[in-house]
């Protein structure tokens, strides 16, 4: 039963970790597309 919680709390932080990681990868992307479309 212990394993089943450490499971369970273990992909409930993988995915907060993923969605996390997809933000801050989309917010990177526009931030070098504003600043690309500033250079021009």
């Amino acid at each position: 039963m212990k394993n089943l919680f450490a499971i369970v709390g273990f992909i409930v932080i993988a995915r907060k970790a993923l969605d996390l990681y997809f933000e801050y990868s989309a917010l990177k992307r526009e931030k070098n597309a504003r600043e690309a479309a500033q250079q021009h």
